[in-house]
């Protein structure tokens, strides 16, 4: 497979876009409830909890640790976290969300949802050139 030049590992943080949209939905359900006409007790335990899981969503936005991926051309092995995986034939790719189907040596699926916002600009482009040029490989998962 040809592959340009330069480092191909990549650093997969947490995506800011799925904290806003999870943030944004826990407003939406707090102010439904404010307005909603109910009992006042349901009321205050639902907002109770609706705030709870927006705090425990910050928290696990907080202390979500970031991937390592690599891609190893002499090889063409894919490493994620320390582990070797291998790439499934179906991956989902669009100008700004990647999604990548890995299965591991033990069967296991793992999937990778990687937003623009989870890494550089550069990276994101990089892996997305990376993820074409290995479909087009007529030996991939070989």
């Amino acid at each position: 497979m040809q592959v340009e030049s330069g480092p191909n590992s990549f650093t997969i943080s947490p995506a800011k876009s799925l904290l806003f949209f999870d943030l944004t939905a826990v407003a939406l359900v707090l102010v439904m409830l404010i307005i909603i006409p109910i009992i006042f007790s349901v009321k205050l335990i639902a907002i109770i909890l609706v705030v709870w899981y927006g705090q425990v969503t910050m928290a696990n936005f907080k202390r979500a640790p970031a991937d390592q991926l690599q891609f190893q051309p002499e090889t063409e092995q894919w490493i994620l976290n320390g582990e070797k995986v291998y790439l499934q034939t179906q991956q989902f790719l669009t100008r700004n969300l990647l999604v990548m189907n890995f299965y591991a040596e033990t069967g296991a699926r793992l999937s990778q949802v990687i937003p623009i916002d989870s890494m550089s600009r550069t990276q994101h482009i990089r892996l997305r050139k990376l993820m074409i040029a290995w479909s087009k490989n007529p030996n991939r998962g070989e």
